[in-house]
């Protein structure tokens, strides 16, 4: 049976993810907005990419990429050391969650970038998959979510 304490402690976690959910799903649900987005612009009349479009793209696949492993540190070095007390447990875990999803959007916003100035479709969806492959991997898991609040320190997040 569990002991009081131990019911708040996993009622703040499941309250803590909920709220969570809240704020990553709006996320997430920007990578589609995106799609459609590209494929209206990519309705509208041809543009001839600027002179610069083919190092732009080259550097927006160099960051994509560095993206990638870039949020899986931040986010690893932010959750390394988990502080003792709940609220503050929560408040780095809704931080590190942020930022490693919000760096996770940077790719599809490239690929965006790379439609309105020079119509690459193709190069938007490659930059999207990127994208949705990030989000899966940093989106908020219920079970980690709550072994992070509950164990506190030394433990860690995916």
């Amino acid at each position: 049976m569990m002991e009081p304490h131990d019911r708040s402690s996993a009622e703040f976690a499941a309250t803590s993810y909920k709220q969570m959910l809240t704020v990553a799903a709006p996320i997430a649900a920007a990578l589609p907005v995106y799609a459609v987005i590209t494929e209206v612009i990519s309705r509208g009349p041809a543009v001839e990419p600027p002179v610069f479009f083919g190092t732009l793209r080259i550097a927006f696949f160099v960051i994509a990429g560095v993206m990638i492993f870039t949020a899986t540190i931040v986010k690893g070095v932010m959750l390394r050391n988990a502080p003792a007390d709940p609220a503050a447990r929560l408040s780095r875990l809704r931080t590190a969650t942020l930022t490693a999803l919000a760096m996770s959007e940077v790719p599809a916003v490239f690929g965006l970038v790379l439609v309105v100035v020079g119509r690459a479709r193709p190069d938007f969806y490659m930059l999207l998959a990127i994208s949705a492959y990030m989000m899966v991997r940093h989106f908020p898991r219920r079970g980690a979510w709550e072994d992070y609040l509950a164990r506190g320190a030394g433990s860690s997040v995916r």
